[in-house]
């Protein structure tokens, strides 16, 4: 067996320590970029009767839920604060009891949809939004949000008839801009 000097063991704990090293930073560069890469959110519901270009799941209605207010107007408010925050889950449950109470309003009933679009239900959202459109038919922003849910479905054709038909409703609306740019992706 050689021996060796007592010079030449610093150098390979000095060789160790550079390959640590070299190790910890390449985890921490692979953590840092897969954090970048998965982190990312799809674009969200706007608040309040706003109208929508993307979702994020929440899990499910009632799951969890704070103590809510039993009245319609407590509801609504809890309602439009926990989808200002992406609250869907939340959201979605006060707008469910308000809509309980009175079920009468549009708005509500598109917030709701909204809410459950936000947590990966776009079935459930579009059944919400065909009850606006045949209860309330010159409701524009439901029927952006239903050109929504079939664009992001890849279903041109309903998108495209959805989102003409918003402008047909609201040609200077608050989402006309962005209903046009969908057409135009659309090839209208």
């Amino acid at each position: 067996m050689v021996k060796q000097s007592p010079e030449a063991a610093p150098k390979k704990l000095v060789k160790s320590s550079l390959k640590e090293t070299l190790l910890v930073v390449g985890v921490v560069a692979a953590i840092t970029i897969g954090y970048f890469l998965f982190a990312t959110k799809p674009p969200v519901p706007q608040p309040t009767n706003q109208p929508f270009s993307g979702h994020e799941g929440m899990g499910e209605m009632g799951a969890g839920m704070p103590n809510l207010p039993e009245d319609y107007e407590g509801l609504v408010a809890a309602g439009d604060h926990n989808m200002n925050q992406n609250n869907f889950a939340i959201a979605a449950e006060c707008y469910k009891r308000a809509l309980a109470i009175d079920g009468s309003s549009p708005d509500v009933r598109t917030d709701f949809g909204s809410c459950l679009y936000g947590m990966g239900l776009p079935d459930r959202a579009l059944e919400e939004f065909r009850a606006v459109k045949e209860n309330f038919p010159l409701h524009g922003v439901s029927r952006f949000n239903m050109g929504v849910v079939f664009y992001e479905q890849s279903n041109s054709d309903s998108a495209r008839y959805y989102l003409a038909k918003y402008l047909e409703l609201e040609p200077t609306g608050k989402a006309a801009e962005q209903a046009r740019n969908y057409l135009n992706e659309l090839g209208i």
